[in-house]
């Protein structure tokens, strides 16, 4: 995603160096991961990290995971999984999640 303008973010405190695994997840945006996600990973640096990853669409996943690895290079990603529409298929969605995060272990 180079030459994509950076989106301004809130002030946080992250130090990526305390865990062993991060979760990270994001909207899909015009089949990529939201540009804010996109400036928190520019701006953190994470590296040599465990890193799970999952987007949620409406129906349109198409390369986002790829393109969400893509901005974390130098990292292990041991998962990756995408919701469609969680909102509205929470029940759906729950147990896919516990199904999900039972694999993280």
């Amino acid at each position: 995603m180079k030459g994509m303008r950076k989106a301004p973010l809130k002030p946080y405190t992250f130090n990526p160096s305390v865990y062993d695994l991060i979760i990270i997840g994001a909207p899909v945006w015009a089949g990529a991961p939201a540009r804010p996600i996109s400036s928190f990973l520019a701006e953190t640096g994470i590296t040599g990290k465990k890193i799970a990853l999952f987007v949620c669409h409406g129906g349109g996943a198409g390369k986002s995971l790829e393109k969400f690895k893509a901005l974390l290079p130098g990292n292990s990603i041991v998962a990756e999984t995408d919701f469609i529409v969680p909102i509205k298929n929470s029940e759906k969605a729950g147990q896919q999640v516990a199904d999900w995060v039972k694999s993280l272990q």
